[in-house]
């Protein structure tokens, strides 16, 4: 069994009109146009586990910062046992991110850190959960974890 943990943080400012799919649709839609350009086929999204996902995106947001603030990134502490206690699986990965920006520009700042692109074109994993949260600031939380 195998493991990649990778968090990231993009700090644009989001374009005006930034569409009406909701912000998990929007990086479902992401990562798969970012395998599917990669030559790998297009995950499976796993509605359970996003909400799992979900809740560990607003975990973070709502971690002390340790200066005063909130948000945090961090990955979850067990992600097997969080997200795969039933699920036969082989392999996975968690990519956490947060933006102040848009879908977009979190999704390319995954693709341009080598350790994020890894899980996104890993072509072992078969599907996701996404967990998105945006919190009073305007901020972004997104979990996305993968496996197969």
């Amino acid at each position: 069994m195998s493991a990649l943990m990778t968090g990231l943080t993009a700090l644009a400012p989001a374009p005006a009109g930034a569409g009406t799919l909701s912000p998990r649709a929007r990086m479902y839609r992401a990562t798969n146009t970012s395998r599917v350009l990669n030559d790998v086929r297009r995950v499976d999204m796993h509605w359970q586990i996003s909400k799992l996902a979900r809740k560990h995106s607003i975990k973070m947001a709502n971690t002390p910062d340790g200066s005063g603030g909130y948000g945090k990134l961090f990955h979850t502490k067990d992600p097997a046992s969080y997200y795969l206690k039933s699920t036969s699986w082989s392999t996975w990965g968690e990519n956490v991110g947060v933006t102040g920006g848009s879908v977009a520009d979190l999704q390319q700042a995954f693709m341009d850190s080598p350790v994020h692109r890894a899980n996104i074109v890993n072509h072992r994993f078969r599907r996701v959960a996404l967990g998105t949260y945006r919190d009073g600031d305007g901020l972004l939380w997104v979990t996305v974890f993968f496996y197969g």
